[in-house]
């Protein structure tokens, strides 16, 4: 059996994904009893061996798991969430859903599935390993030594070739790079600055500017696409004063980089933070002084290790209520996505004066977009 603070047992749906099994891989170095369900045809992978496979579904979601993680697209999620939220031992297990919250254009599912998830009173976290990696505590711990500190520039780069034939990988359809890619800078931007600031509505206190441009995916698989997507986004917003300029590349030749440079005061001392989170190089320097993190830490290990922590030591209450990655925090990166993707849309910048006006923000996602046919 595992020790603590991993979960003693894992339900995986969509295992045979490439996040799937980047999991079923992590729980399997761990020793974690998993079950499996994926109709599709299971891959010549040594960690396929050490799981549990179910093949009726509601067997699969009846199953006695400590957590669920649904590694599944939005669309594919609903029996899942009908699934789970309906039971009765909610409190005896957790959910880890992925992103985006919902599909892009289907935005009310996010209002909705916060209200299934408060009426159950099920706990549900979402998958941007940045926050629960501990370099990103490490970046909190660094900052929290001073009494007064003030960012003043945020730099979030999120980069790979997607558009490469030789991938597999690549022929998996995508949405708009907003909602598949930015999405994690984004979170990681809200999840550091509420964590300093206390809360979401704190940060959006001043207001939000945004302006954005990006260029269209070219994915090797183009009959697959109903219509096109962005596959680069260039990006700049301003929370009150604070400048934060990203982007997000999936385009040929793209570097393969989840980098993040923060700069600022502490104590009117300047600082600058540089991570980058890819698997293989992680990196961590403060003031260009390398902090030895282990380049080859696992994140899915980690998004593991810290839900089952935080799961055993912080109340259910304050993890679907406070600054996590829950459901209202998934919905307020859900909406930046949307306010990136309406700005490369239009061509124009958008301002919003709160949080409140934020979340009220409908991107017309629902307006047709031209297929590639067309493009």
């Amino acid at each position: 059996m595992p020790h603590d603070p991993y979960p003693k047992s894992l339900a995986i749906a969509g295992a045979w994904g490439y996040i799937g099994l980047k999991f079923l891989e992590a729980a399997g170095r761990r020793g974690i009893p998993t079950f499996v369900f994926d109709p599709g045809r299971a891959p010549e992978h040594e960690a396929v061996q050490h799981a549990t496979r179910i093949a009726n579904e509601d067997a699969f979601y009846d199953s006695p798991a400590e957590l669920f993680h649904l590694a599944m697209h939005p669309e594919q999620r609903r029996r899942a969430l009908e699934s789970l939220l309906a039971r009765p031992d909610v409190p005896t297990f957790a959910i880890l859903n992925e992103k985006p919250m919902a599909a892009p254009e289907d935005p009310d599912q996010c209002t909705r599935l916060i209200a299934d998830v408060r009426s159950a009173n099920a706990l549900m976290l979402f998958d941007f390993p940045e926050l629960f990696d501990p370099l990103t505590e490490r970046i909190l711990n660094t900052l929290r030594q001073y009494r007064n500190v003030k960012i003043s520039h945020i730099r979030i780069q999120r980069s790979k070739d997607r558009e490469n034939p030789a991938n597999p990988r690549n022929y998996k359809r995508i949405v708009p790079i907003q909602y598949q890619e930015s999405v994690h800078c984004l979170a990681f931007v809200l999840y550091l600055l509420a964590r300093l600031r206390g809360s979401l509505d704190a940060l959006f206190a001043e207001g939000l500017a945004a302006e954005a441009q990006s260029q269209p995916y070219r994915p090797p698989n183009p009959q697959d696409y109903a219509t096109v997507v962005d596959g680069r986004c260039q990006y700049r917003l301003t929370l009150g004063s604070l400048p934060v300029e990203g982007l997000t590349d999936f385009t040929a030749g793209a570097e393969g980089v989840k980098r993040r440079v923060i700069r600022g005061t502490c104590d009117g001392r300047s600082f600058c933070i540089e991570a980058d989170y890819q698997e293989g190089r992680k990196t961590l320097l403060v003031d260009g002084v390398d902090q030895a993190v282990d380049p080859d830490a696992s994140s899915y290990d980690a998004v593991l290790k810290t839900f089952s922590s935080w799961q055993r030591s912080v109340p259910r209450h304050e993890l679907l209520s406070g600054v996590f990655p829950n459901p209202t925090f998934a919905h307020a990166t859900f909406q930046l996505s949307s306010v990136l993707w309406r700005c490369c849309r239009t061509k124009r910048p958008i301002q919003l004066a709160s949080s409140a006006d934020l979340l009220a923000f409908d991107a017309g996602f629902r307006e047709a977009l031209p297929t590639f046919a067309r493009y």
